[in-house]
């Protein structure tokens, strides 16, 4: 059992730099899910029978309360920008997570998720053009033809859900905001694998999660389960409530899907950046989960400085 943890002068600094580089404000919820180029998305509609299929859901109907009533938050947030979205055949999904809490009320309790979905059919096909005659190369729409999307949700307890909606929005990333961005070490639209820093990773068992949802489908495991997956984990600091404005980004996750390489492959790679621990500084975890096989983790602990 890890033992209690006592706040150091370096780990109360650390939660100090991180709260003056936050914007720190009365509703965070608020600014987080309404800032510019965002649109609202309705939530009936979001939650609607487009979502709530028996596909998606083989246990639907089962009990009177929703079947993803007690999944997390990013996990939740994924499956719905799932159901929303046109399916794409190679995407990347970089996932921010912050479980935060009023400094009044530490009970009061709001998650903040945000997910930009890369499509990377185009790029996948470029490579491809670079070995495959042009006779020979299937056309665009076989490799996905869609916009990079970015997803905010605020949500809390509420009804039953662990993850209720409070507020939903979106916004199109143009291609250059896209090629720009970083995904934990790697640029998030390239089709170099998120392996994570050098280190000394240890071998762990992937975690066996109740089947609230379906989580392999026919071209390969589902991108929410293996940030379930991670997220478990993670274990318990990662879903400790924190004032919003110590956050900064804590908690990162990257998922690849037929990114590169064998077809209906699945990666993931976490980061969790503030451990609540006095000698362990970063927390990371990575898997690899190919269809039919069983899913392969790792983990690393970086010491604090």
């Amino acid at each position: 059992m890890r033992p209690h943890f006592v706040p150091t002068r370096a780990w109360l600094l650390g939660v100090a730099v991180l709260a003056i580089s936050a914007s720190a404000s009365a509703n965070p919820a608020k600014g987080f899910t309404g800032a510019k180029d965002f649109r609202p998305v309705n939530i009936e509609a979001l939650e609607g029978a487009r979502y709530y299929t028996a596909v998606r859901f083989p246990k639907l109907g089962a009990s009177a309360f929703h079947p993803d009533a007690d999944l997390p938050a990013p996990t939740r947030a994924l499956l719905l920008l799932d159901g929303y979205e046109d399916r794409l055949p190679h995407v990347r999904y970089l996932i921010t997570y912050q479980p935060t809490s009023e400094d009044a009320s530490p009970d009061d309790t709001r998650d903040l998720v945000e997910i930009t979905r890369f499509n990377l059919g185009p790029a996948v096909r470029a490579e491809l053009a670079g070995s495959v005659p042009a006779e020979h190369l299937a056309p665009v729409k076989t490799f996905g033809v869609g916009p990079h999307v970015r997803w905010r949700f605020a949500m809390s307890p509420m009804r039953g859900m662990s993850a209720g909606l409070d507020a939903v929005s979106r916004r199109l990333v143009p291609a250059q905001e896209a090629s720009a961005m970083q995904c934990l070490g790697q640029p998030c639209t390239s089709l170099e694998a998120s392996d994570g820093p050098k280190g000394r990773w240890k071998t762990q068992a992937a975690p066996e999660l109740p089947p609230s949802y379906r989580r392999v489908a026919q071209d390969g495991p589902v991108p929410a389960s293996v940030l379930e997956q991670m997220l478990t984990l993670l274990g318990e600091d990662a879903l400790r409530p924190m004032p919003f404005s110590a956050q900064a980004e804590r908690l990162a996750f990257v998922v690849s899907v037929n990114a590169s390489g064998q077809e209906q492959q699945t990666t993931g790679l976490a980061r969790n950046a503030l451990v609540f621990d006095d000698s362990i500084g970063t927390q990371w975890v990575r898997l690899h989960h190919i269809a039919g096989t069983a899913a392969q983790a790792q983990s690393l602990s970086q010491k604090r400085k």
